[in-house]
């Protein structure tokens, strides 16, 4: 009796503490031994690319224009715009990252970096937009429909040459400034 009125009179002397929120589940993680991954899907839609893009753990929203803008875990933002579309869904996929530097880049500096960048890395051409912007940029078919895995693997891919080309090409130039 005297452990429970000992107990009682601790469970009152302590305030309760207040609830906390549950902590957010963890990415997910990409699976590529995930039996989805060989499904041939027929077309490009927002409904066949959504589900992989919550497989690689990207977060997206509908951009302007009727494309997807999407952040992808590593923090690299890419626009995904569909093109060449018919009744069932779209033959194409361009899939493309703009960087707007602080200050701006020296224009002969710029182009010697991103013609360094594209003779390394033949992935997804770097290149500068008329308006002066760096930028980087995937194209990708379906005529005759895709697999999902081969859609996964190529956002990894680019968001990695995303990040490549942002880390080791366009911030050393930032930084420089000259």
């Amino acid at each position: 009796m005297w452990l429970v009125a000992a107990a009682l009179l601790q469970s009152t002397a302590v305030p309760a503490a207040a609830p906390q929120p549950p902590a957010p589940p963890p990415q997910p993680v990409w699976n590529p031994a995930a039996r989805e991954n060989r499904q041939l899907l027929p077309a490009f839609t927002l409904g066949t690319i959504a589900p992989v893009l919550d497989a690689i753990g990207a977060r997206y929203e509908r951009g302007d224009g009727g494309g997807l803008r999407v952040t992808f875990r590593n923090g690299r933002i890419a626009v995904l715009s569909l093109s060449s579309c018919e009744a069932r869904g779209c033959k194409a996929l361009s899939i493309q990252s703009f960087w707007k530097p602080a200050t701006p880049l020296p224009g002969d500096r710029l182009d010697a970096a991103i013609e360094k960048f594209n003779q390394r890395y033949a992935f997804a051409k770097a290149y500068v937009t008329a308006d002066g912007r760096p930028s980087l940029q995937r194209y990708l078919t379906a005529d005759y429909g895709f697999i999902r895995g081969d859609l996964a693997v190529n956002l990894l891919v680019f968001a990695d040459q995303a990040e490549r080309l942002a880390v080791e090409f366009l911030e050393p130039l930032a930084k420089t400034g000259k």
